[in-house]
């Protein structure tokens, strides 16, 4: 029973220490310096709105209390990375926008002037908030977001390294290119709430591959109408063969949006490709009310088909110019 007693109180012990937190290594601020390199793009999902990526993040701050004798820094990897940090200050790293950051490698160097510099290696999922207006021709902004879990603005500030962010080129996500890594810090206040934070952003600028979804979806919408458009060749005798061909292209269109959605969020606004197929189902439309209209005129040929070679000729020309707007808008 004594064997057990003096088990629990060493169990005990051990998670008070692994649990105390140090007091920063001055009174006023603390700054810490965070330099970002995004190693790989690996996936973005539109759908839920969030990326995965692999990066770099080093943490550089002083503390005074950590200066030493020895003549080279005192290195720690990994696990002893963990230990360590148990034993000292650092800024208690969150990340915002992710909910289980999995850190694949860490050190922490200590140099004899108390110059700390932390390192991690991180993959994860990060939460994305995109602008899906311009889709398949959009630019997103994704960004990495990092916030002291402990400590406030005044006592914790994250500012960017010297060094300038960077990436590696050859290690994006196909689909969309990374054009450039920019970081930015500021301070926020959370909602509802008098706390300001320090909170350090590592913006990625990214660049969708339109052409994939040129080639996919744009054109055989756009074929589609314009097979569509061969009613005017069909007898205005054969009205049912009319409203068949009409009928069919129309159903084709909803098929091709409704495979489309599937990898889009449920947002309340119409992107590029959802304003296609609107105007695309106008000008299906078009063309019935214009059979239609042949209908109400057949007694009168000579009107009947100059009706019928103006729609012929103009409902086509008119909804490429549509497609164009819809693109270059």
């Amino acid at each position: 029973m004594p064997r057990l007693f003096a088990f629990l109180i060493a169990v005990l012990t051990a998670a008070s220490v692994s649990a105390q937190v140090y007091a920063p290594p001055a009174e006023g601020l603390t700054t810490v310096a965070v330099d970002f390199f995004l190693l790989s793009l690996n996936a973005v999902d539109e759908k839920q709105e969030t990326f995965d990526a692999d990066l770099y993040i080093e943490f550089e701050w002083d503390d005074p209390r950590l200066v030493h004798d020895g003549t080279e820094e005192q290195l720690f990897a990994d696990a002893a990375v963990d230990e360590k940090l148990t034993t000292m200050w650092w800024p208690q790293v969150e990340y915002v926008n992710t909910s289980e950051p999995t850190i694949t490698n860490q050190s922490l160097e200590i140099f004899p002037s108390g110059r700390v510099k932390y390192t991690v290696g991180l993959t994860t999922t990060f939460r994305a908030g995109l602008d899906l207006r311009r889709f398949p021709f959009d630019r997103q902004t994704l960004s990495i977001r990092i916030q002291s879990f402990l400590y406030d603005a005044s006592r914790v500030c994250f500012v960017p390294a010297a060094r300038p962010p960077g990436w590696e080129h050859d290690g994006t996500f196909e689909e969309l290119r990374v054009k450039d890594v920019t970081v930015e810090a500021r301070t926020i206040q959370l909602s509802g709430r008098d706390e300001r934070f320090s909170e350090f952003r590592g913006l990625i600028l990214v660049d969708r591959n339109w052409a994939f979804y040129l080639w996919t979806v744009f054109g055989p919408v756009v074929l589609i109408f314009l097979i569509a458009c061969a009613v005017f060749l069909v007898p205005l005798e054969a009205f049912a063969d009319r409203v068949s061909i009409c009928l069919t292209a129309l159903l084709a269109c909803i098929a091709t949006h409704f495979a489309i959605s599937f990898n889009l969020p449920h947002v309340g606004y119409l992107t590029v490709i959802d304003r296609l197929f609107v105007f695309t189902y106008g000008f299906v439309a078009l063309l019935v009310m214009v059979s239609a209209a042949e209908l109400g005129v057949r007694r009168m040929p000579a009107v009947r088909r100059r009706v019928n070679l103006a729609a012929a000729v103009l409902l086509p020309l008119a909804y490429l110019a549509v497609v164009a707007g819809v693109i270059l808008r």
